[in-house]
């Protein structure tokens, strides 16, 4: 697909919502989920009550932000699924790092569902307590969405390692993706965000618009769905049959880092050493993996 055209098979822009994602969900589960196939999208250019990962408000002001949720049916067994939020992760992160090509900023992913930007040097950049330098500018929410069974499967389900022989047949998830695209630092809601603006990419002297800044960044990260979802269905789902498992951890900052984790079972700590897609901590009593929970850097003494 060229870079001129449309990486999205519909899309539709609203003035003002609640929640992009709660309207997917809801349509996919009614009689028109049909009019939404594989890489449709719905984009709201205010939300009054969007949400992030466990529930969370996802706070934006009135314009500045690019908040999008896009239907995927992903060919891939359902066993693989939950490698969705990072491979989704990568393909923002791709999209957006042009924007601070010529920038003393690096982006990365942070686990398990943000896009985070790094000062090439941390000493200019005021550091907070759990994420030093680091700025997340961008998140992602990924939820499966229940629909009828095919009616040809005698269980109606495919098995967990079955790959879905069409887009029909696959399972159904809404990717909710927001972006800080225009926000000046007084905008944000916490101390570790940052936006497109904040960096200096968006509004500098030189740059663009935040409007149009969001607009190439739409466009930008469904190319690069598109990209990552084509490798991934041709792996069949095993992100480490080829390289995208490689470049999924290269780009993850949490890796190599002593870090802690707020679980849903309580607080674990440890060097992150790997994905699975479940993050593995290694600690004095092993190698433990967790499965969600909010992380923080740990500061190291010495």
């Amino acid at each position: 697909m060229s870079s001129g055209s449309s990486p999205f098979s519909r899309l539709d822009t609203v003035p003002v919502t609640g929640s992009t994602q709660d309207d997917l969900r809801g349509v996919l589960t009614g009689p028109e989920a049909g009019s939404w196939p594989h890489l449709s999208a719905l984009r709201a250019l205010r939300q009054t009550a969007g949400r992030g990962r466990s529930g969370r408000t996802w706070v934006t002001p009135d314009e500045g932000a690019l908040l999008v949720s896009v239907v995927l049916r992903p060919l891939v067994p359902a066993e693989h699924l939950a490698w969705l939020p990072l491979l989704a992760g990568l393909a923002v992160r791709d999209a957006l790092t042009s924007f601070v090509d010529d920038l003393p900023w690096q982006l990365g992913t942070k686990w398990p569902n943000d896009i985070v930007a790094v000062p090439e040097d941390p000493a200019v950049v005021a550091a907070v307590p759990g994420w030093a330098g680091t700025r997340k500018i961008a998140g992602v929410l990924s939820e499966l969405v229940t629909a009828e069974p095919p009616e040809n499967r005698a269980d109606g389900r495919l098995a967990p390692d079955e790959v879905p022989a069409g887009r029909d047949e696959a399972p159904m998830v809404v990717l909710g993706i927001g972006v800080n695209i225009g926000q000046e630092v007084d905008d944000l809601p916490v101390a570790w965000a940052g936006s497109l603006r904040t960096l200096g990419a968006v509004d500098a002297a030189s740059g663009p618009t935040h409007a149009v800044a969001a607009e190439a960044a739409l466009n930008a990260i469904g190319h690069q769905l598109v990209r990552r979802l084509e490798q991934w269905e041709e792996a069949c789902g095993d992100v480490d049959a080829g390289v995208l498992g490689r470049q999924l951890r290269a780009a993850l900052t949490t890796l190599g880092q002593q870090v802690s984790v707020r679980a849903p079972d309580g607080e674990l700590g440890g060097l992150a050493v790997d994905v699975t897609p479940a993050l593995v901590l290694r600690n004095q009593a092993g190698d433990t993996e967790v499965r969600a929970g909010d992380v923080t850097l740990v500061r190291v003494s010495g």
